[in-house]
């Protein structure tokens, strides 16, 4: 296992969902985080992204038969965050090239992610319930992915309210 520290304050992990760190900071160790669970979800996000980002651009999009809360997330996730934005992969990539199992990390990140984190979870359970519904590509998560990006995504609203982080306890693959 291998713990990145942070020198400087990092940009936040949840990348295009906390466009402003201005606020005070906070440190966030998420320890024992399973680096294939980690990749298998951000991997699923990406595919989930680039199918949102694909229908906001399509000119001939169904809009007469696709179900409005579909076309408000194609335009929150599709327009507002479909850009590309920096998301701190190099030490996770690196840590499976060594063939680890499992990784430290420790962010700084501002106040708000908190409520970045709360936005991002209740999008991607209503994209997982659009998968589920065959009305995206993309497949639905995987349970143990769901289980870890809850407790991803805790572990940063729990740590910025004041509380010790809790190590991942939960399987280290699929």
């Amino acid at each position: 296992m291998t713990t990145r520290e942070a020198a400087e304050p990092q940009g936040s992990p949840l990348g295009r969902y906390d466009p402003d760190a201005s606020d005070g900071l906070h440190e966030v160790r998420l320890l024992n985080v399973p680096v294939r669970l980690l990749v298998a979800g951000r991997e699923h996000h990406d595919d989930v992204m680039r199918e949102f980002a694909m229908l906001a651009l399509a000119e001939d999009a169904d809009v007469e038969h696709t179900p409005k809360r579909l076309l408000e997330l194609v335009d929150v996730l599709g327009r507002r965050y479909a850009a590309a934005a920096a998301r701190p992969d190099a030490e996770v990539d690196q840590a499976i090239a060594r063939g680890e199992t499992s990784i430290d990390l420790v962010y700084h990140v501002p106040d708000h992610v908190a409520t970045a984190a709360d936005e991002l979870a209740a999008l991607m359970d209503e994209a997982d319930d659009f998968c589920r519904d065959r009305q995206l590509l993309a497949l639905a998560r995987p349970e143990r992915v769901i289980d870890f990006s809850r407790w991803y995504l805790d572990e940063f609203r729990r740590q910025i309210a004041g509380e010790p982080p809790t190590p991942w306890d939960g399987p280290l693959d699929l």
